[in-house]
């Protein structure tokens, strides 16, 4: 398939288009998905306290958040090309930056600067790779991408940072960004390559597709307050800093066999087994950290929650997409994922103490509950919806 813009002829299924798109996506979370070391490291580094190195990350998902809602809203109006380079020059002057008002009161407004260009990168690989012709294959190679950085980012990093120092971590994010440039002559510079819609897709109602993106948000507040603190609550469960780091470190291992187990079982278990366990067995995997777990049930809460997180993704924004025939439903999905994610850190650092998690742990697991519930309403509006053919989409 092959995307035609302005003269420009781009195949999205060649290996060039697809890997652009994958290393993108993976700029795009440079921090995000490392983000419970750089919390424990701005408390270690940079004298925040434990609320304060939470609210920091949480400012910086608030531009991501922003970024992906505006893409929502005008990204087909724009150049595809012409807005991903923008991403990657704000990332980039976002955090250089960071780095050089690490201890100024600018900080906080540098890593908002850096977020909005992570979240227009975020949003629009999300883009290129649901235009391919084997998406869900090409999504896992994304996740795997992504999962195998954060892995080796959040086993390295507390060395690093001892080493170096946030400021160069900083410069590392930048130079790597930079490196994106290469990948612009790759991309389609529109939507005109859009893949087939989905044989199950099938309108619902303005109520049902409120209460499905309900159901999108609370899942991603729940992931998104647990992900920020999980390098905390091993910590201050008495664990050393790099013993929290190898078990995140595994938890990235597995949450790439969550990944690829999303499309090798997709098929055999559907959606409806696939969202109940993993949205419900995840939030027992949250549970069973509460309090002073031992390294043993820290490192299997982790390495569940990781797992599960990565491989219900891909099941509850494949079922979002297709309650919507017009394809306005998935960017919707993701703009309201990365609010979530973003406003997640916020929300923990308003409800931690001094080594006090048992809030955070509790409301993360009452969203999830919740998410799974709202979901269950949309996907029962939408199995009713599939009795009949599906209208022709306007």
């Amino acid at each position: 398939m092959a995307a035609h813009q302005n003269g420009a002829h781009v195949d999205v299924n060649s290996a060039a288009a697809i890997g652009s798109a994958v290393f993108l996506g993976t700029l795009g979370v440079l921090s995000f998905i490392i983000q419970p070391a750089i919390v424990q490291g701005f408390v270690d580094h940079l004298g925040a306290s434990q609320s304060r190195a939470v609210d920091l990350a949480g400012i910086e998902m608030l531009g991501v958040a922003l970024a992906t809602i505006c893409l929502a809203l005008i990204g087909h109006h724009i150049d595809w090309r012409r807005i991903t380079l923008a991403g990657l020059l704000v990332s980039v002057i976002g955090n250089v930056a960071s780095m050089v008002l690490l201890h100024s009161v600018s900080f906080d407004a540098a890593r908002f600067i850096a977020g909005l260009g992570e979240g227009i990168l975020i949003s629009i690989s999300f883009t290129f790779v649901g235009l391919t012709e084997r998406a869900e294959r090409n999504i896992a190679l994304y996740l795997v991408s992504l999962l195998s950085y954060g892995a080796f980012g959040l086993w390295i990093l507390p060395s690093f940072l001892n080493r170096l120092g946030l400021g160069e971590m900083f410069l590392a994010f930048a130079l790597l960004t930079v490196a994106g440039l290469g990948t612009l002559r790759f991309l389609p510079r529109s939507a005109a390559a859009r893949t087939d819609r989905s044989p199950l897709a099938r309108q619902l109602g303005k109520v049902m597709l409120g209460v499905a993106l309900l159901g999108t948000l609370a899942y991603n507040l729940a992931i998104g307050i647990a992900w920020a603190i999980l390098f905390l609550v091993g910590v201050g469960a008495g664990h050393s800093e790099q013993a929290v780091a190898n078990a995140l470190f595994l938890s990235q291992l597995t949450a790439v066999g969550g990944a690829l187990a999303s499309v090798f079982l997709a098929e055999r278990l559907g959606r409806w087994a696939s969202i109940a366990a993993g949205v419900l067995v995840g939030a027992a995997c949250i549970a069973i950290l509460m309090g002073k777990p031992s390294l043993f049930i820290f490192t299997l809460g982790v390495c569940g929650f990781n797992f599960l997180w990565n491989f219900v993704l891909p099941f509850i924004l494949g079922a979002v997409g297709d309650f919507d025939l017009k394809g306005r439903m998935m960017s919707a999905a993701i703009a309201t994922q990365m609010v979530g994610l973003g406003a997640g850190p916020l929300i923990a650092g308003a409800l931690i103490g001094d080594g006090a998690y048992r809030s955070s742990e509790l409301l993360s697991v009452a969203l999830l509950i919740m998410s799974y519930g709202l979901l269950t309403i949309a996907m029962l509006a939408h199995r009713r919806k599939l009795a009949s053919p599906p209208p022709t989409a306007n």
